[in-house]
């Protein structure tokens, strides 16, 4: 794992100032500890970290070709790496290093632009082909791993940090309204969008190329819900079982330790038991709980699972200190704002795994491979509640649901999706920060009018147009996977774990197991209200049977309790300043309300609250000063 940035002038051919270049990898160093590097041709500059995993003495990068006319950068991992080698010196192209990047320029060399399209792993790749004065920028199929850049005309900046492209002092720090709205929204910015004006992400599965004719922008990888490619019935959970396997198998590549974060659920349970089984020894696991966590807590389902493979197991216990000690730090490591909980637990328990290993793997992707999420079996429900008329649903049960006690967030939840006939805005509310009327008493008149969509809607209607004739469901699956999973989840998995210089990989997300998945029929993820069936099936004989049959739960962080005692001072002297309530974007008095009706026990607002507090920790780090903070960075800069 690493990280790459760069500077083309392509208009201009100005070579790039080192300076800027050295400014940039420095702002890396927590992606790339052990080693630096640079390349610079004409109007190209190549800034790269390194965090070694492969050919420890031999994987420097940049790395060229035999001749230098190729040069590449990878952040990640090429997991079929010796049999692209293989191939590619039986058609006469010499290896100087046992390190997967080096396949790069020499695949790109034989196949062209093609050549992502023989990569198996996760990716952010930099090629620069000297001959051609082209550069090109590609992302792996599922975004696993992050690349930004940003295209004025005459010169692209890119880099696997916004904060490293900030730095340089190329890119202005303007907040882009539209990503705000969509933020308040889904609680991240989906892209190809970033809440700083004028920076994009490059979407999952696509390729970027940049030349003196300017930017060009394409598609290379996309899945479907055919089921002609399924596998007869009773092969069905051989076949999965076969897959994960290997794309278990292919990610114990590693010259390091390495070891797994574990929950106590399904998935990564799965992953455990494969890796005992292919490394013949102890693997270590790593797990995380929370204080006040009371039932939700995963450790002892964790506990029972490293019991029954014999794991080496570490657990951390994160509280209320840790959260405030870690918020401003996480807020700068993720460049936007920490808008899941979880993303404070998840950079805990990846410094506990960092003192043992360099390597993780996870669990994440299965949910959204095998409709794990509770809205995925209420979905084809929708539509019955919709025929309550609407009269009794504002009349009785919507006033029945605000009498209900605090910790009913969850069925007001349901109830606000299941009501609305929008398949966009059911898909979005789901995750939301805020959406219908809660959005509109938000946002400030200025802000909701100046933007072409304050709904968000345009995003999920985008995904599923593509799809033609789907089930409702699997819109929502493939929807999830172009966006929430990529967008929130794997940025949170990648920050989180690169701020603590440790390399997390997802064998659910490999493209072959996912296109698998989506071949499968609906019966075999949903079953009625509950999902995963296939996975549930396979892990019968496998996993303590608690571990099968507990419900979903997810990285449940005690926000809301945390809300109204020690971080109440921190929430009111924060969204509730001057400072804040002065940008001019949301309704003052709606806040306040929301912020009294939470901390005096009346209504949950939790996750409204969180972002609502990060966005505004986000502005005060990266927009309100002269230059990012500091690695640092503390409250008391904040304030």
């Amino acid at each position: 794992m690493c990280g790459i940035a760069g500077i083309y002038n392509y208009k201009t051919l100005e070579p790039p100032d080192r300076d800027s270049l050295e400014q940039m990898a420095r702002l890396l160093v927590h992606r790339g500890p052990d080693d630096k590097g640079f390349h610079r041709d004409g109007g190209l500059g190549f800034a790269f970290r390194r965090l070694s995993i492969i050919d420890l003495e031999g994987g420097a990068q940049p790395i060229s070709n035999e001749d230098g006319s190729i040069w590449a950068m990878v952040n990640g991992e090429i997991y079929n790496f010796a049999e692209l080698r293989e191939r590619l010196r039986a058609k006469g192209h010499r290896f100087e290093t046992n390190a997967d990047s080096e396949v790069l320029p020499h695949c790109y060399e034989e196949y062209g632009e093609s050549f992502v399209e023989h990569l198996r792993g996760m990716f952010a790749v930099a090629i620069w082909d000297s001959r051609k004065r082209t550069l090109l920028l590609a992302r792996d199929r599922l975004g696993i791993k992050p690349l930004y850049y940003r295209e004025d005309g005459r010169s692209l900046i890119f880099a696997s940090e916004i904060k490293a492209m900030l730095s340089c002092g190329l890119v202005d720090r303007e907040v882009d309204l539209q990503a705000l709205c969509d933020y308040v929204t889904f609680r991240y910015v989906p892209a190809p969008g970033t809440l700083f004006s004028g920076i994009m992400k490059l979407p999952p599965g696509h390729l970027l190329t940049v030349d003196e004719r300017g930017m060009r922008l394409r598609e290379y990888w996309d899945f479907r819900f055919d089921n002609d490619g399924c596998p007869k019935e009773a092969d069905i959970e051989k076949r999965l079982s076969d897959m994960l396997v290997e794309c278990v198998k292919m990610r114990l590549m590693s010259d390091v330790p390495l070891g797994a974060l574990l929950s106590g659920g399904i998935d990564s349970s799965l992953i455990v038991a494969v890796m005992r089984d292919l490394i013949g020894s102890r693997v270590k696991t790593f797990s995380v709980g929370f204080e006040s966590a009371g039932p939700l807590s995963e450790l002892p389902y964790a506990k029972m699972v490293s019991d029954k493979f014999e794991t080496d197991h570490y657990e951390i216990v994160v509280g209320y200190d840790d959260m405030v000690e870690n918020l401003p730090r996480l807020v700068w490591h993720q460049d936007e704002p920490v808008t899941e909980p979880a993303a404070i637990p998840t950079y805990m328990v990846s410094r506990l795994a960092k003192e043992h290993v360099t390597v993780v793997l996870t669990g994440e992707g299965a949910d959204e491979l095998f409709a794990g999420y509770p809205q995925y079996g209420l979905e084809p429900w929708a539509g019955h509640y919709q025929r309550v008329p609407g009269w009794f649903r504002e009349r009785v049960i919507r006033p029945m649901m605000a009498r209900l006690p605090f910790g009913f967030r969850r069925l007001r939840v349901v109830e606000r999706s299941m009501a609305t006939s929008s398949e966009a805005d059911r898909w979005s509310s789901w995750f939301a920060g805020f959406s219908g009327r809660e959005k509109e008493d938000l946002l400030a008149p200025d802000l909701r009018l100046g933007v072409e969509d304050p709904t968000g809607e345009r995003v999920f209607d985008y995904h599923v147009a593509r799809l033609g004739r789907a089930h409702a469901v699997e819109r929502m699956l493939y929807a999830d996977t172009k966006v929430w999973l990529p967008d929130d989840l794997l940025m949170k998995m990648d920050k989180m774990s690169m701020a603590a210089s440790l390399e997390a990989r997802v064998p659910y997300l490999d493209h072959e197991l996912v296109e698998f998945a989506a071949s499968l029929p609906l019966k075999h993820k949903l079953d009625g209200l509950q999902g995963k069936g296939v996975l549930r099936r396979l892990a019968r004989g496998v996993l303590p049977p608690e571990i099968i049959k507990r419900k979903k739960v997810g990285f449940v962080v005690p926000i809301n309790v945390w809300f109204r005692g020690a971080l109440k001072p921190l929430l009111e002297s924060t969204i509730l300043s001057s400072r804040s309530l002065g940008r001019g974007y949301f309704e003052a008095g709606y806040i306040r309300r929301l912020v009294d009706e939470h901390t005096e026990g009346r209504l949950d607002h939790r996750r409204e609250l969180w972002t609502l507090l990060n966005l505004e920790l986000w502005l005060r780090t990266f927009v309100d000063p002269e230059k990012p903070e500091p690695l640092a960075v503390t409250l008391d800069d904040l304030r």
